[in-house]
Order: C-alpha cells, then structure tokens, then sequence
C-alpha cells in the first residue's frame, strides 16, 4: 500500500484514519500544554478528541488526494508552562508523534486479531474489504505520521525538539533555519528520491517494528 499512490475507492478508509489520528495527536499536544499549565489550547476549545475543532479544510482535502496535509496546530504559550519553559515545549511536542505511534501499535494488534481469529469469514466481502483497509490505513498512517513530525524541519515537532534541547545560544541559528522550513518540507515530499531516503526508509522500518510489537502482544493470546 503505497500513500503517495491516489485511488479513488481509498478515500473514505483514508479519511477515518485520518481523522482519528490526527485528532488524537492535536489533542496530546493540547493535554501535556494544559497540564505544565498553559490553558491556551483548552481555553481555545482544543483540549477534546472531536476532530472537528482541529480540523484545517485545505490540509484534510490534501492528505485525501495525496500524501501531504496538515491539521491546524494546536496554540502553545510556554511562556505559562510551570518548570523549565523549554523542556515543556519537548514534551509537548513528543506527545503527538508518540500518540501516533501507540496508535499505530493498537490498530496492528486490532488488525492482527481479526486476520487471526478469523472474526471476518463470515461477513460480506465489501464489509471485509472495508475494516481491513481501514485497519490498514490507521497502522500506515499514524506510522507516516509518526515518522513525518519527527522530521527535524520547521515547524514540525522534530524541528522543536531538536531546537528546545539544543544550548539557547542557538536560537539564532534556529531563527534563520525557519524561513527555509516549509521549501525543506516540499523538496522532501515531492522530489521521489529524496522522499524514499528521509521518509519512506524510516517508514518501512517503523510499520516493521509495530507489527513486531502487535505480534509480541498478540502472542499469548492466539
């Protein structure tokens, strides 16, 4: 299964795989803030699992027809963070990815034990096709995601990690490094050798490694 591959008939399993993750992901960066105590995001409706608050309608429509989306991004004041102002902001914005790929583990294990249990024999071959592509999508898709916001480029979350651990004399340098972020990110996805390099190896290793974890946990069971 290939994301950068559009067919018409995968745009409603694309969709809720989406929108789960993506829902879910905007609302752990909006926890963590609210909890080291910034209630910007809560205050702004954000701190819920309704996807409809995080949604960004030209970002859905491209991760439908494509690779590339983005939801809107959930507001940060650090400045209201308790502690360390610049670890908050770590922490903030390794709960997304990390949702994802707990995500992607939970949906592989779900995935695995239908295949397994053999709990889809006896429904239609459209409901089979169904559940199994949905399934599919939510383990590539939170993968992608996972493996997409770790990218250290602006603004993604790996960009802000990377930043907010690195000495504050290096802000300056971060500062400049911004301008370039969003033509970094369009070389990225769209130029295909460099997309199988930073994104597509990683990927593949990560959808490996969550199945692994998904058999490990489904072991005892079957």
């Amino acid at each position: 299964m290939d994301l950068f591959h559009f067919e018409w008939e995968t745009v409603p399993f694309r969709l809720i795989a989406f929108v789960i993750a993506f829902s879910l992901h905007e609302y752990a960066h909006a926890f963590v803030a609210w909890k080291l105590g910034d209630n910007t995001a809560k205050d702004e409706g954000r701190l819920t699992v309704n996807p409809i608050p995080h949604i960004d309608p030209f970002g859905l429509i491209l991760i439908l027809f494509g690779p590339f989306g983005w939801a809107k991004p959930v507001p940060v004041n650090p400045l209201k963070f308790r502690g360390n102002k610049r670890l908050g902001m770590v922490y903030v914005s390794v709960a997304g990815p990390l949702v994802n790929l707990v995500l992607g583990i939970l949906f592989a294990v779900i995935y695995l034990y239908v295949l397994q249990a053999g709990m889809l024999a006896d429904t239609s071959d459209k409901w089979n096709y169904a559940i199994k592509l949905t399934l599919e999508y939510s383990v590539i898709i939170n993968a992608a995601l996972f493996v997409f916001n770790l990218l250290p480029v602006p603004p993604l979350d790996g960009y802000k990690i990377l930043r907010f651990l690195s000495p504050r004399g290096w802000d300056r340098f971060y500062y400049s490094y911004e301008i370039y972020g969003p033509w970094i990110l369009l070389l990225l996805i769209f130029i295909p050798g460099v997309r199988s390099i930073i994104f597509g190896i990683p990927m593949a290793y990560v959808i490996n490694g969550v199945q692994e974890i998904a058999f490990s946990i489904l072991r005892p069971f079957l």
